[in-house]
């Protein structure tokens, strides 16, 4: 409940409004309805017994202004407490998915995304229906039958201490009997989560199982996660089965006794048949409460459960907070600086150690070394993606945790080596971030991008939806559209990872061309896995194992004997002066080099 408190009320307090009238009308449709059975006690006593007919209209009036205004206090009640549940789901589902943005990249690295999809799906609404329902279903059952037994009582004493045993009884029956079923729904929903893994992955994935035959397999797997899911739920099915059979047997038994103690009471004149009827009726409304609010404990409980794991997620802190006095970055340049910079995505594996260099504002810095030599990590930290371990990244001379988010990100460009699209227009894909942008500067960008070409040709032009992560365009095409969100952006610093290295020759070209208007007067750093791409750096830094272990310009580093002169030769046979082994730039870029004599 304190989850719930924070998370709605704390930021909404009409919505205790909406709770007061929940809670109004679980107390007043009992005091309603059962007065129902009482009208008819009147009827038939006397009416139809006593033969006072001038009672008829006024009770038969009263009777059914009592129904009607039980009718629409149940069915108000529902409505509303269909709205409490869908307002709580909607709350609760724009806090975490603001949570998850919160938390750094280093929660997706270690949180599976089918179960967090999970959490969305499954366990945030199961949570605010089993609130809504078990909370106000308490609240309700318990006014229902307190009333119901007092109505009992007052109107024949034996009868009601006769059928009064029996809830109590039922209460007992069901703590035993729903034993079982309690760890078999926390067994279900276990498993329904793993079910989602398997989905989320088997379509993400879908590429990759037909090209690799594993599809059979992947149909198995989940075949199998179904079949333990679909006897678990067949065992809780039994199990609600039986518990409502054996209510049903119940209340069958005791009208039975009220039936047949009460009609000796009534031969003997002790009662009356108007009040003999009122008891069957006051009984079902008792008995029903009495056997649902064990079952709406256990569901509480399963709320408090889901909660719990609710709460467990929203608790995790991002590994990339923002200062409450964090600056919105202004008149920047663009001068990168790495001051001893050590970093580890866990302890006992440091990715980073001790870097150190400048970057200057217009400045081209490409990062080389093997896999898993910290490339990408170093690209990332300029991101803010992650803070370093230890040491600080400047801009500008400010510490980058000094500085707002949205401002830093909004100076920077990426371009990643694999370009997301979300399944929207082109025009919303170039725009991201950008929503304010009109057509001219759009096509501008595009043109710029050289991507303007293949989008006059598209049916719908900037309005052409590109399908799930972008499946209607080629690679090409989409790194093109990511480099006119970049050229869109005009930030001061760009971040290139590889964004040509998948790409054909044509594609690779054009994309060429682009990135050389989009990176001048521009702070960029090139991740570069093909040494190509270095030609126009004007340092590179060659990283091997967390370690800046070279660094110059392209000229200066093939001069002299290193890692970066070693994966030169690897790319290109062994020889870097066969001009036929490079493409045509590389090829002119090595006369430059040679004459300068390399």
């Amino acid at each position: 409940m304190q989850l719930i408190r924070r998370l709605l009320f704390g930021e909404e307090p009409g919505a205790w409004w909406l709770l007061a009238g929940l809670v109004l009308i679980a107390v007043l449709t009992p005091l309603i309805t059962l007065r129902l059975p009482l009208v008819e006690k009147q009827l038939i006593d006397a009416v139809i017994l006593g033969q006072r007919l001038s009672l008829l209209p006024p009770l038969l009036t009263l009777y059914v202004g009592l129904w009607l205004g039980s009718t629409c206090l149940s069915t108000s009640g529902r409505l509303l407490q269909k709205y409490f549940a869908e307002r709580l789901t909607k709350r609760l589902q724009e806090r975490l998915f603001a949570h998850v943005e919160m938390l750094s990249l280093a929660f997706s690295r270690q949180e599976h995304s089918g179960r967090t999809l999970s959490l969305f799906v499954n366990d945030i609404p199961n949570l605010t229906s089993l609130l809504g329902n078990g909370l106000l279903g308490i609240l309700g059952n318990v006014v229902t039958l307190v009333l119901a037994l007092a109505f009992m009582f007052s109107l024949n004493w034996q009868l009601a201490v006769t059928s009064g045993i029996l809830p109590p009884l039922v209460v007992v029956c069901l703590w035993f009997a729903t034993r079982p079923l309690r760890p078999a729904m926390r067994r279900a929903q276990a498993k329904a989560a793993e079910v989602n893994e398997r989905l989320h992955e088997g379509l993400a994935g879908l590429r990759e199982l037909v090209t690799f035959g594993e599809e059979n397999r992947q149909r198995r797997d989940l075949s199998r996660s179904l079949g333990d899911l679909l006897r678990l739920r067949m065992r809780i099915a039994m199990l609600e089965t039986g518990l409502g059979t054996g209510q049903l047997v119940l209340s069958l038994a005791v009208s039975a006794i009220i039936l047949g103690y009460g009609g000796y009471l009534v031969i003997r004149s002790e009662t009356t048949l108007g009040t003999l009827i009122a008891m069957r009726s006051l009984f079902g409304y008792a008995f029903t409460p009495a056997s649902q609010i064990f079952g709406l404990v256990g569901t509480l409980q399963k709320a408090r459960g889901t909660a719990d794991r609710l709460q467990s997620f929203l608790d995790q802190t991002p590994r990339v907070p923002e200062s409450p006095d964090a600056r919105w970055p202004s008149n920047v340049e663009g001068r990168i600086e790495f001051q001893g910079v050590g970093f580890a995505y866990t302890s006992d594996h440091p990715v980073l150690q001790d870097i150190s260099f400048t970057a200057w504002p217009g400045q081209m810095i490409a990062l080389v070394g093997p896999s898993g030599a910290g490339k990408t990590t170093i690209a990332s930290l300029i991101c803010r993606f992650y803070d370093p371990t230890c040491g600080r990244v400047l801009l500008d001379g400010q510490d980058l945790r000094d500085l707002t988010l949205e401002g830093l990100r909004r100076q920077i460009g990426v371009v990643f080596q694999d370009t997301f699209l979300f399944a929207r227009t082109i025009r919303e894909n170039v725009c991201l971030g950008y929503e304010d942008a009109n057509d001219a500067q759009i096509i501008a960008a595009l043109r710029a991008a050289n991507a303007w070409e293949f989008i006059e040709g598209l049916p719908n032009g900037l309005d052409t939806n590109v399908g799930e992560r972008g499946f209607q365009l080629s690679e090409g095409q989409k790194q093109r559209l990511a480099i006119a969100r970049a050229f869109l952006r005009d930030p001061r610093i760009l971040v290139l990872d590889e964004p040509t290295s998948a790409l054909d020759a044509r594609s690779e070209t054009l994309l060429q061309a682009a990135l050389a208007d989009l990176t001048r007067g521009r702070t960029t750093f090139v991740i570069a896995h093909r040494l190509t791409t270095v030609q126009q750096a004007d340092r590179v830094l060659v990283l091997s194992e967390g370690k800046v272990v070279q660094q110059g310009t392209p000229a200066e580093l093939l001069r002299r004997p290193g890692l970066f002169r070693e994966l030169y030769e690897l790319q290109f046979g062994g020889d870097w002066r066969l001009r036929d082994a490079l493409p045509p730039a590389s090829s002119a870029y090595l006369d430059t080099m040679v004459s300068d004599g390399v």
